[in-house]
């Protein structure tokens, strides 16, 4: 797979503003401060599902522990840019 064009926290911020989007049950705004679970109601299942979505879209594997410390959109993005760069 290839990687997505701009691993740069902006283009990854749009990408998982992109995924959330799609699961978000509110019409909360999605910026780096947003809460996944408590602010886009999404539940631990559904974050479990985007976080395999991200992983297929940027070619990395977001270990377990570090997906729990997971809280807000910035700590999603900054996860990803961490893992799509060091390889």
């Amino acid at each position: 797979m290839n990687m997505p064009s701009g691993t740069d926290q902006k283009a990854i911020f749009e990408n998982v503003a992109r995924v959330l989007s799609t699961r978000s049950h509110t019409q909360a705004a999605i910026r780096p401060d947003t809460r996944i679970g408590a602010d886009l109601e999404i539940d631990s299942v559904e974050i479990f599902d985007i976080v395999m979505e991200l992983e297929d879209l940027y070619n990395i594997s977001l270990p377990v522990e570090a997906a729990s410390d997971i809280d807000t959109v910035h700590d999603l993005v900054a996860k990803i840019g961490q893992l799509a760069n060091v390889r």
